[in-house]
């Protein structure tokens, strides 16, 4: 219902026809909301409740450059309102701009820790969780009559803001009789709609594992759903030094459901010599908290300080059990030459916002 549509009485009531802009807005008559806001304004330019609700009524239109100027107004006349900080957020995240949406959610936080929509805030935009904590645990079998093989890993990644994320992880590995502690820490740094990262990790009294190793990797965008990947390496075991060169590409497709990616693996081993493969992968997001995972892989890989050819075909699935709490199923079958692994594996994760 836009102003000509309204009685006489109302249009000339100015709290009247705040009263029915509202009611418009919460019936997602957005259009109609603008236009009677409009006339509130021209009769009361100081109204911040008008003000407000026109910049919400303008976001829901996907005008969220007129919109923050709303919200900005009303901020200007009431720097405490906290309605317009959460609405300034909501309209940065429209625009793209995670890092600006991810301040005002942190100011709208430290205004109003109290208000559940607050607290929910990040959530709700899409930002990532401030905490995440992974537990993974898995148990191989062995042909040949060789003993299995368990792992055990505890992640916990902190994202602070919208750029930056800082990891750590210890893993736990026993095989053959033999135990590893593999400890690592990452740091990745988003730029744009790709990211650089850096992990160093080193083993405490390294049986198989590499004594040191040292991580580094890129991910460029070159077209809208297509990235080229770069990730390089170093380790040393006791055995001497391995080092890779990983060159790839990624692209997503169906609106970012669907990703494809390559990597042509380049190793050379502890004595030097040039060896290479690939890996390939799928990652498909069949529900908005289902994801399926189909890898494989024919390249040289690093084990007990020796290097080997494997062939190996994983599926992993994740669900998320709700907002906070995802469950994953994984299974793995390889061809390590002198004798084949088939796995299992169980994970839990956290998020806290």
């Amino acid at each position: 219902m836009f102003v000509q549509d309204v009685p006489a009485e109302v249009r000339i009531d100015a709290t009247a026809l705040y009263e029915a802009a509202v009611a418009d807005r919460r019936a997602g008559r957005y259009e109609a909301t603008v236009e009677k806001l409009d006339h509130v304004l021209r009769a009361r330019p100081g109204d911040v409740d008008a003000r407000l609700n026109r910049g919400l009524a303008l976001l829901a239109l996907d005008r969220p450059a007129e919109a923050e100027a709303d919200f900005l107004a009303v901020l200007y006349a009431a720097p405490d309102y906290v309605d317009a900080r959460i609405g300034l957020a909501r309209a940065a995240q429209r625009r793209g701009d995670l890092v600006q949406a991810e301040v005002e959610a942190g100011r709208a936080l430290a205004a109003a820790p109290d208000r559940p929509d607050v607290r929910a805030l990040r959530q709700t935009l899409g930002l990532p969780a401030l905490w995440r904590v992974d537990f993974d645990l898995s148990r191989s079998r062995l042909s040949a009559g060789l003993p299995d093989w368990s792992e055990a890993r505890l992640g916990v990644v902190r994202t602070p803001n919208a750029r930056w994320s800082v990891g750590g992880g210890a893993e736990w590995t026993e095989r053959f009789g033999q135990d590893d502690v593999f400890l690592e820490g990452r740091l990745d740094r988003r730029l744009g709609a790709g990211g650089v990262y850096a992990a160093l990790g080193a083993a405490v009294e390294a049986d198989y594992r590499p004594e040191v190793s040292l991580r580094a990797g890129a991910d460029i965008p070159l077209t809208a759903g297509i990235s080229a990947t770069l990730d390089a390496s170093a380790a040393r075991f006791a055995s001497g030094t391995v080092n890779s060169l990983q060159p790839g590409l990624a692209a997503e497709l169906a609106d970012g459901r669907l990703r494809l990616a390559a990597r042509w693996i380049n190793l050379w081993d502890e004595t030097d010599r040039r060896r290479d493969g690939y890996a390939v992968s799928v990652q498909w997001a069949a529900a908005d908290r289902v994801r399926f995972r189909l890898d494989h892989a024919d390249a040289p890989e690093t084990s007990e300080g020796v290097t080997v050819d494997v062939s190996a075909a994983s599926l992993a699935a994740e669900v998320d059990l709700n907002d906070r709490t995802s469950l994953r199923f994984g299974v793995l079958k390889e061809d390590r030459g002198v004798y084949d692994r088939e796995a299992i594996g169980l994970g839990l994760g956290w998020r806290f916002w």
